[in-house]
């Protein structure tokens, strides 16, 4: 939502998990009528997900050019290190919503499907769940030390997994559980990035995320058919939503890039670091060429349509319409910004005076606004640009509290 916004400034949103994707077709008419049986007894559909990368399609591993060859170790810009091996081992996957695609109903499992068969959720593989039902009993305090602990600049899954373990082991549908999540999700997940004097540092610390970013997905595959229809989960879906807006926006930093031009740090310093990332930005451009995905506006709208149906996801399958108002809002901001200001009020119209979710305040002002009748579109644009600014904001001061700036990393 807040995307387009920050590239005005400057700035690229990244995620701290990286994305997904193979685009399904986005539901066009809200579900918000629809009360999911939390009981419903967990069933997948009889797809077909990649063997090292749970939730993803099959990778073409026999279009790699570069199969057989050792990427450098790593690269180090100033105090920064680059874990370039990573990402070369991952360059199939640094950017999921173009290639391979994400098996979405995998992340959806009770939802039923007309065009494809039904079957029992299969085994979990081999961890425990023993105790998984078991309350969470943290205060505030100490749940906000476990996400401050869990803040990182990079590395970001090595740093999540403490609270990893907290979610696996107590229950999916425990309030503190749910509270835990949203909180990680919205103090450390975007963070906004700024080029240095040089675009190269930018560049390799946002493709170090991405590469960690298929191990968020697969967990948060993992969960959602292991706990579907729960409230965790649903936090781990707005998690998923998250992904893809920090995936087009490491995306739009790759293609905006001319190694030739604005990567001279790197050759100079690492010619088979320089030739990755040649390498990773024609694959990638070739992927979009294929998709027939040539324009910004394009490559906006596919991302758009991703997203689209995993708040839709959300909406349907969310336990007694928790978070029900974040996906309404997050729906019509998407709408609004593709200029289809009707659909976005259909979905705002739906949205309720609950006020404990992520946007709660931009909820609320929607509503008002639309109390009064008709808004003024200069009002909305005002909403949406203020919700972007508060963000921006809070990531400011988030942070300076770990010692770092926009332009450091």
């Amino acid at each position: 939502m807040t995307a387009r916004y920050i590239r005005a400034l400057g700035l690229s949103a990244l995620l701290h998990v990286l994305a997904v994707a193979g685009l399904m077709p986005a539901a066009s008419t809200p579900a918000t009528h629809v009360e999911p049986n939390k009981r419903t007894p967990a069933v997948v559909a009889a797809a077909v997900e990649d063997s090292s990368f749970p939730g993803l399609n099959p990778v073409n591993r026999a279009r790699d050019s570069s199969a057989g060859e050792h990427p450098p170790s790593s690269l180090s810009i100033g105090n920064v290190r680059i874990d370039v091996e990573k990402i070369g081992y991952r360059q199939r996957v640094l950017f999921p919503f173009v290639s391979p695609g994400l098996a979405f109903e995998l992340f959806f499992p009770t939802l039923p499907s007309e065009d494809r068969l039904i079957f029992q959720r299969p085994l979990t593989d081999g961890r425990s769940t023993r105790g998984a039902s078991r309350p969470l009993v943290m205060s505030e305090a100490a749940m906000q030390a476990v996400v401050d602990k869990s803040w990182s600049r990079r590395d970001r899954w090595k740093a999540f997994e403490p609270l990893q373990r907290i979610v696996e082991t107590h229950g999916a549908d425990d309030d503190r559980v749910a509270t835990l999540l949203r909180k990680y999700r919205d103090q450390n997940s975007l963070q906004p990035y700024a080029d240095t004097d040089i675009r190269d540092t930018r560049l390799w610390a946002q493709l170090g995320l991405a590469a960690d970013h298929v191990t968020f997905i697969g967990f948060i595959r993992r969960y959602a058919s292991d706990h579907p229809s729960t409230r965790a989960t649903t936090e781990l879906l707005f998690l998923l939503d998250r992904i893809a807006q920090a995936s087009r926006d490491a995306l739009a930093v790759l293609l905006d890039s001319d190694p030739a031009e604005q990567l001279a740090w790197t050759r100079r310093t690492n010619g088979r670091a320089y030739l990755l990332i040649e390498r990773i930005r024609q694959d990638y451009g070739a992927e979009l060429n294929r998709l027939h995905l040539t324009s910004n506006a394009e490559i906006d709208a596919y991302y758009d349509a991703a997203r689209l149906t995993i708040l839709t996801g959300i909406l349907r399958t969310t336990p007694h319409q928790y978070g029900a108002n974040d996906a309404r809002f997050l729906i019509g901001a998407i709408y609004w910004r593709e200029g289809r200001a009707n659909e976005a009020l259909r979905w705002w119209r739906d949205v309720t005076a609950e006020d404990d979710g992520s946007y709660a305040l931009a909820c609320s002002q929607v509503r008002m606004a639309l109390l009064r009748g008709s808004p003024d579109h200069r009002e909305v644009d005002r909403i949406l640009k203020n919700e972007a600014g508060r963000w921006l904001m809070f990531s400011y001061d988030r942070l300076r509290r770990f010692g770092y700036r926009f332009d450091t990393y």
